[in-house]
């Protein structure tokens, strides 16, 4: 078959050529490339060919073109192809018997085409000639079948890709007149495309009969193929698809098991490789996963799950390999959501991530691979409070609403779910714009949804509740009354004996609550306990509800009680409060949220009950605190809460009992400052106890989370017992751990009157309803010190005054203006607060003692150590007493535990760790080594070492110091000299953080080092960390309405039993002329034996011997904190 195809007769040519094109249907590589040239060549030359000749060749060179397209995928093969196809349909015009076969195959071709890109004016012009090669077909041609398919096969294409129904129809119609045209053992293939057609049509339209035809279609052709036949892989799936969908619509178990059974005999006939191997183990873990649904059988999930797993695998790096990670994430999503295994939620959260990679914009699965995606990462904050998952499902929603314009069917799914996100949001954060949006979110959804739509009273019902939320925030009475309408209709949607009508009787409770006023017919509350009492007669035991609705009937007969003084109803309220705590209830939360609400109408109406009343919320708050397992919401919870400790003191001294008053106070300041400073809870420091601690730690936080956690009714009452029951030993065990005694326990007023066994402590509270000061003493009740002329509102001024002063320091001041403003301030301070205390210290404490503060809320703002009169030989504080501060009195009685504990030396040589300012530059080793020895380090990460030569100077002989400075003042290094050195003198500069204090920074020369790592090292050290001075420069200030705690405080909370520093920002000059004096007046106390416990005298004696030379507002900066 060689030779010039020019040289030879037409005839010869036409006649080698078709034997070439015989042998290139065979699909042998090398028989195609050999007939594409001999057509060419036969083309190309100068023989005489007649048109039909001609168009013969044409023809079957694009059918050979077409084949090796298909083979290797050179597009430049499917363009000649197409081209070659025009010309021949030139040459075959109208009338010519062949121009049906060239119309065809130019169709063919351009289906090809938009199969491969997708070109939507290939598959228009492909239907047009194949419906302008059927207009010409005559009913006997012998084409007429297999076009007829072509055609009703490309008709189906368009309305995959653009979905015309009119397209879908015409197919339908199109494959039953193929059906007419055939014998019965040609019927299958058109059989089994019809009953995918009609299938495509139900889904549409939603008819039934047109499922039925397709089951009945799908058996036909299947009884009529042999068992081995190629087809019978597809009627499986059709068939099965069809009952499958059956099974949906109408429930019949036996549609799912016999769609099971032929789904399970597909993959048989399908190797790993074939193309629809892997959709078809898609199809059958769709079917095993409804039958677990159905029936519950743990087997049939994991056999699912194991099948999307392994479709997966065999798709990787196919276009549908996003859409089976798909199925794969939401498989194990559900596993988690039936067997709470967290492992489940995390596999399901990186397959949707990873599938959402694959499904890019404009992709159509992109926006519920989203959808799913954030459901997801909501749950997971729901089951372990990362923000981070908060923030993320929130993203996602957005994306996806994004994707989802105005007519999408999915966007009020989506603004649903991104409401009740929003309100997850508002509920931890208290953000206003968050409950806006929520708002706006629900207004949306209901805009979209249709009146008769079973997610509407859902929306109606959040949208109610997110109103009543931001009535509550702001008081406005339009929201009141919007909660009110949307309810109503909510619970027209909700009519008895619907799942969900409890929630919303709830929810109008609630809102009846908040519209009852203090002076209203105390019959108003009638209504409220209506709605009520339904709620829970509907509620079956375990349902989710009941916790709310125990607690909020608890708000409800207070509240009637207190305007009717019935001492049942006061009775009834604790007894469902106590309810609201139940285990088999649902948890805490309800009863906390509940405790806030008794508080508030207590205080209303000013009733002695508020004590009781602030007592449970505290105790609430620490469970709810210590069950959180996010560091971030914690320090969330605490800081949104910080008031209620400093109101509780408040309501115990209006009360008259001032020791609960100091017991409630202190156990809200542990929690505030273990939390913003710490970043700890209990159980954190539990775990720091061995194995066993650790071990004790997660099982209560494991029975913790499983009572709490809202369920969905399906564990009985006893279960919740029994864990209850469970939670209550292992609280014991801890209780019988060292140091543990108090676990979930307030602490008692004998524990914290330790504090004052050196010297009375005073706590200076600043509450909304009253602001006064305690003294505690060593014995006896504590002290009240009424402080008449003080409100927060002035404490508030004074702290802005002062702090405007600060902020000023560094400006000239030639007339003394700013000073005399300063001693004005300091003066008005002493007789508000200080010399009200210091007239009930004289008669018990001897001048020259010793006395710590213990300030709260915007009172830690000012120096009140330094408040006086300034005037001649009128008193200041400092000439009475030495004064020191404290954050809690816990921390100061840890600390002189920790001091008397401590191995006495004979001679101490105290190690002095200094950090200086590094350069920056490359890291190097210490030009000198570190030594191990000392006790005591200094570091500095300046250039400037005036610091570290002074101590030099000053400190004892004995006193051996480690130098972290210069090249040496690496992280690395600062970190050994802390857990090794017990006295540390920092010469650094600070980058203080007031609201989370323990992200303050001290700069080095390689990277800084923050507060929580100095605690880390501290808990580390092998030798209790004792002292630490701060000389170094550093701002002042905090976030307004935020107790501010300064780096010496955080400091000693992180550790150190003692701590000089300052509470802003003094010069470089003044913090050497301070440290020199200070030291220089220790070693000369200590003679020779440095000790802690004379730092604060050594200050208060170096302060009074700098005084004159340097400015009132550098020299007050200065305080000592701790033991």
């Amino acid at each position: 078959m060689s030779g010039d195809p020019a040289s030879k007769s037409t005839e010869q040519l036409l006649h080698q050529t078709k034997e070439l094109y015989i042998e290139a249907l065979q699909e042998n590589p090398s028989d195609l490339d050999s007939a594409i040239a001999h057509y060419r060549g036969a083309l190309g030359g100068n023989l005489n060919l007649s048109s039909d000749a001609h168009s013969q060749l044409l023809g079957d060179l694009a059918s050979v073109l077409s084949m090796r397209f298909q083979q290797h995928g050179n597009r430049t093969d499917l363009a000649c192809a197409l081209e070659c196809h025009l010309t021949a349909l030139a040459l075959r015009p109208l009338g010519h018997p062949m121009r049906i076969i060239t119309l065809t195959d130019f169709a063919t071709a351009l289906l090809i085409r938009f199969k491969e890109d997708g070109t939507q004016n290939d598959i228009h012009l492909a239907i047009d000639n194949f419906g302008a090669a059927l207009a010409l077909c005559p009913p006997e041609h012998p084409i007429k079948w297999a076009l007829i398919m072509s055609y009703a096969s490309a008709l189906l294409s368009r309305f995959g890709y653009c979905g015309d129904a009119g397209d879908l129809e015409r197919a339908i119609k199109q494959y039953q007149a193929v059906i007419e045209l055939s014998l019965p053992h040609e019927c299958p293939a058109p059989l089994s495309i019809l009953a995918n057609a009609l299938q495509l049509r139900f889904q549409r339209f939603h008819q039934l009969n047109d499922l039925e035809l397709s089951i009945q279609h799908s058996c036909t052709a299947l009884h009529l193929l042999p068992k081995n036949h190629h087809d019978r892989p597809q009627i499986l799936r059709t068939l099965a698809g069809g009952l499958f969908e059956r099974f949906h619509q109408q429930g019949d178990a036996d549609d799912l098991e016999t769609a099971i059974k032929h789904y399970q005999a597909v993959p048989d006939l399908h190797s790993p490789g074939h193309p629809y191997h892997t959709k078809t183990l898609s199809n059958l873990a769709d079917v095993l996963l409804a039958r677990f649904k159905h029936q519950g059988s743990p087997l049939d999930l994991d056999l699912a799950i194991g099948h999307y797993r392994t479709a997966c695998i065999h798709s990787e790096g196919q276009p549908d390999h996003g859409i089976h990670l798909d199925h794969l994430g939401n498989a194990q999503f559900l596993c988690f959501s039936r067997y709470r295994d967290i492992a489940h939620l995390h596999r399901a959260i990186e397959n949707f991530t990873l599938a959402l990679e694959l499904h890019p914009l404009g992709h159509q699965r992109r926006s519920a691979t989203m959808e799913a995606l954030a459901n997801c990462l909501q749950v997971r904050f729901e089951e372990q409070g990362e923000l981070a998952d908060l923030r993320g499902a929130l993203s996602c929603y957005d994306h996806a609403l994004e994707l989802c314009r105005e007519d999408h069917p999915r966007r009020p799914f989506i603004l649903k779910k991104t409401a009740s996100t929003l309100e997850t949001s508002f509920m931890h954060y208290n953000g206003l714009a968050e409950l806006n949006r929520c708002i706006s979110c629900y207004r949306e959804a209901l805009e979209l949804y249709p009146v008769i739509h079973t997610d509407r009273p859902i929306a109606l019902n959040g949208l109610a509740c997110a109103f009543l939320s931001r009535f509550e925030l702001l008081g406005n009475e339009f929201d009141l009354d919007q909660a009110l309408l949307h309810c109503t209709a909510a619970l027209d949607a909700r009519p008895l004996g619907h799942p969900a009508r409890p929630t919303s009787l709830l929810a109008m409770a609630r809102i009846l609550r908040s519209r009852f006023l203090p002076w209203d017919d105390p019959k108003k509350l009638d209504v409220i306990f209506e709605q009520l009492r339904a709620a829970k007669e509907a509620c079956q035991p375990g349902h989710p509800s009941l916790p709310d609705i125990h607690a909020e009937l608890s708000t409800v007969l207070f509240l009637r009680y207190l305007t009717s003084r019935r001492s049942m109803d006061l009775k009834e309220a604790f007894d469902h409060h106590e309810l609201s705590m139940a285990f088999d209830s649902g948890g805490i939360w309800p009863a906390f949220r509940a405790s806030l609400r008794w508080v508030q109408i207590a205080e209303t109406f000013r009733h002695a009950s508020a004590v009781d009343a602030y007592r449970t919320a505290m105790r609430l708050l620490d469970r709810c605190v210590t069950t959180t397992k996010a560091p971030e919401l914690r320090q969330q919870l605490t800081k949104r809460h910080a008031e209620l400790a400093l109101d509780a003191f408040s309501a115990a001294i209006r009360h008259r009992q001032p020791d609960l008053a100091v017991e409630m106070l202190e156990k809200g300041r542990l929690l505030l400052w273990t939390q913003l400073a710490l970043h700890r809870s209990m159980l954190d420091d539990l775990r720091s106890c061995g194995e066993q601690g650790a071990k004790l730690a997660d099982d209560f936080e494991q029975l913790s989370h499983q009572g709490s956690r809202r369920q969905s009714g399906r564990e009985s009452p006893q279960h919740y017992r029994e864990l209850q029951k469970q939670r209550d030993a292992v609280i014991a065990q801890i209780r019988r751990l060292d140091g543990f005694s108090h676990f979930l326990r307030h602490p008692s007023y004998a524990d914290v009157q330790k504090a004052a066994t050196e010297g009375p402590v005073i706590v200076v509270n600043a509450s909304q309803y009253l602001c006064n000061a305690v003294i505690i003493f060593t014995a006896g009740q504590p002290v009240l010190v009424p402080l008449p002329k003080v409100t927060l509102a002035e404490v508030a001024r004074l702290a802005e005054l002062f702090e405007d002063i600060i902020r000023r320091a560094g400006d000239p001041d030639p007339d003394r203006s700013r000073e005399k403003q300063l001693v004005d301030m300091l003066t008005e301070l002493w007789d508000l607060v200080v010399s009200p205390v210091v007239d009930r210290l004289l008669p018990h404490t001897p001048k020259g003692s010793r006395i710590w503060w213990c300030p709260t809320g915007k009172f830690a703002a000012l120096p009140l150590h330094a408040a006086g009169l300034y005037r001649g030989m009128e008193p200041n504080l400092s000439h009475l007493y030495i004064s020191s501060y404290t954050p809690t009195l816990s921390t100061l009685i840890k600390s002189r535990r920790i001091k008397n504990n401590s191995p006495r030396r004979t001679t101490f040589a105290p190690s002095l760790t200094a950090f200086l300012k590094g350069r920056k530059g490359k890291s190097s080793r210490p030009s000198t080594p570190i030594a191990t020895s000392s006790t005591f380090a200094a570091i500095c990460g300046s250039e400037s070492t005036e610091d570290i030569n002074m101590l030099r100077n000053v400190l004892p002989p004995t006193c051996t110091m480690t130098r972290v400075v210069g090249v040496d003042a690496t992280y690395e290094n600062a970190m050994c000299a802390i857990r090794d050195q017990p006295w540390i003198h920092f010469a650094s500069r600070a980058e203080p953080n007031f609201d989370l204090p323990f992200e303050s920074r001290f700069s080095l020369r390689d990277k800084p080092i923050s507060l929580w790592e100095i605690s880390q090292a501290l808990a580390e050290a092998e030798r209790p960390p004792e002292f630490a001075f701060l000389s170094v420069s550093h701002g002042s200030g905090g976030k307004e309405g935020h107790e501010v705690m300064h780096l010496p405080q955080a400091l000693h909370l992180a550790g150190f039993q003692s701590v000089v520093g300052t509470m802003w920002a003094v010069d470089e000059e003044v913090s050497q002329r301070v440290a020199s004096t200070f030291y220089h007046s220790l070693a000369v106390e200590a003679k020779g034996v440095l000790n802690c416990a004379n730092t604060a005298k050594a200050l208060s004696q170096a302060l009074k011997m700098v005084r004159e030379s340097i400015p009132l507002e550098q020299i007050i900066a200065f305080i000592h904190v701790g033991t």
